[in-house]
């Protein structure tokens, strides 16, 4: 099998390797046949910013082609059935018909199940919901050994949390049985307010999170004199409607891939920041907003990645723990020193950590913000920030990471160890790599 060229979907890193597109689960079972000294890795829908889902000289397996169900049964109970290959695009245009809706949504309708799972992803109201690993009832596991396991809370446990939040390192999620919620209307009452401060922004939020079901803020991070100045968003379902419900997310533009040149810089950011903040109106902004546009803004905007050229840009998301918001403010001040450009920054409040393995959230703030990548050194400028972090039981995304420092993992997840072990014993012979697991050294038990 030919080797193809795949890149993140940041376009910093790149991989050739095999890919293999199984059509139903009898042909998964060829899969081993194909593997060699540098394994494979499950893929979804290419949505991950960094090498998560890359395996250079190796494979690349994606069930994104399985037949899917034009209308998907869902219980009395709110449980229904997906092949990990699902995007939560098609699961959302099923089941929001049908009145049910999944609790906890991340920011693209692009990502597969199987990736939410792998990633073990959160939305805007992870402070109320926690992320995705409360709403999985149970997991269809194709393991190293070639067997399907079927794990859950009490059937293979170890298993069950170690593939939430594991990327695609345990095996292929073949399918996942997921705890849905009803849902009286597609509509959300939306709140804005801008601050010209930090300070006053940060103090508005702890509020504003605790009060509503949804919660985020832009922040501008290259003012020079308000670095920190924002707007605050938070939502509410509206009353329940009498209208037919449905979910629909239309893209209004797309962006060609062959832009050889990066349009997001220093002049096109300053200006579009400058814009949003003064464009939003002073004092509390309220209107009715139908739900795909409040939780995927940016799926409006076909392929916007493509916006940052060919060299293209990376995220860095942390998670700061709540008694440590110094730090926070801490990088927000300090940020700006650094030769990078933080084009976008979103801040949300988070809650209690799930019982993965490798779980990211923990009651604290988490800061995602996305850079261009101009050089390999652009990355490591925020190598300082990493070690602060560690120090105060912070963490950096594993999701979206694409070049922190292996040896700060054990000390931002403390149960990696136990991670490691239990991936061991389904997998002692390391067919589930990723360029990815290889740069944290994550299959030496040692590390």
């Amino acid at each position: 099998m030919d080797r193809k060229t795949i890149r993140s979907w940041g376009g910093v890193h790149i991989s050739k390797s095999w890919q293999f597109n199984p059509a139903n689960e009898e042909e998964v079972a060829s899969l081993f046949d194909m593997n060699g000294e540098y394994g494979v890795i499950p893929r979804g829908s290419g949505n991950s910013y960094g090498d998560q889902a890359l395996n250079s000289k190796g494979g690349i397996v994606s069930i994104e082609d399985f037949p899917e169900l034009t209308e998907l049964p869902i219980t009395s109970e709110g449980h229904v059935s997906v092949h990990g290959g699902t995007s939560y695009g098609t699961l959302l245009t099923a089941s929001v018909k049908q009145g049910w809706i999944m609790p906890v949504i991340p920011g693209s309708k692009s990502i597969t199940i199987g990736g939410a799972i792998a990633a073990d992803a959160h939305g805007k109201n992870h402070l109320h919901k926690s992320s995705i690993s409360s709403y999985i009832i149970e997991i269809d596991l194709l393991t190293a050994k070639g067997s399907i396991v079927r794990c859950n809370r009490s059937h293979e446990p170890e298993l069950f949390w170690a593939t939430i939040g594991g990327l695609g390192l345990t095996g292929l999620i073949l399918k996942a049985t997921i705890q849905l919620e009803k849902i009286g209307s597609t509509q959300l009452v939306v709140k804005s307010e801008k601050f010209s401060d930090f300070d006053g922004l940060i103090d508005r939020f702890n509020t504003a999170a605790l009060n509503h079901s949804y919660c985020v803020a832009w922040l501008d991070l290259l003012s020079k004199t308000k670095p920190g100045r924002g707007i605050i968003q938070s939502a509410d379902p509206a009353g329940v409607s009498s209208k037919a419900l449905s979910y629909e997310s239309r893209q209004r533009v797309s962006i060609p891939k062959l832009i050889p040149f990066n349009l997001v810089n220093k002049a096109s950011c300053g200006a579009f920041n400058a814009v949003k903040f003064h464009g939003c109106p002073s004092g509390l902004q309220k209107k009715i907003m139908p739900i795909q546009k409040f939780l995927h803004p940016l799926d409006r905007v076909g392929n916007w990645n493509h916006l940052y050229g060919r060299k293209g840009f990376f995220q860095w998301q942390i998670v700061v723990p709540e008694t440590e918001e110094s730090f926070l403010e801490e990088i927000i001040s300090k940020l700006g020193e650094l030769p990078l450009l933080p084009s976008l920054a979103v801040l949300k409040r988070l809650g209690t950590e799930s019982g993965s393995y490798l779980s990211f959230c923990k009651p604290g703030w988490t800061l995602a913000i996305d850079f261009p990548f101009e050089s390999e050194s652009s990355r490591s400028l925020l190598n300082n920030f990493d070690k602060r972090l560690a120090e105060i039981g912070g963490r950096i995304y594993l999701a979206k990471d694409g070049g922190m420092n292996p040896e700060l993992l054990n000390v931002m997840y403390p149960r990696l160890g136990d991670w490691k072990q239990v991936r061991k014993e389904y997998d002692p012979e390391n067919i589930w790599q990723s360029n990815f697991s290889r740069r944290l050294k994550l299959h030496d038990p040692q590390s």
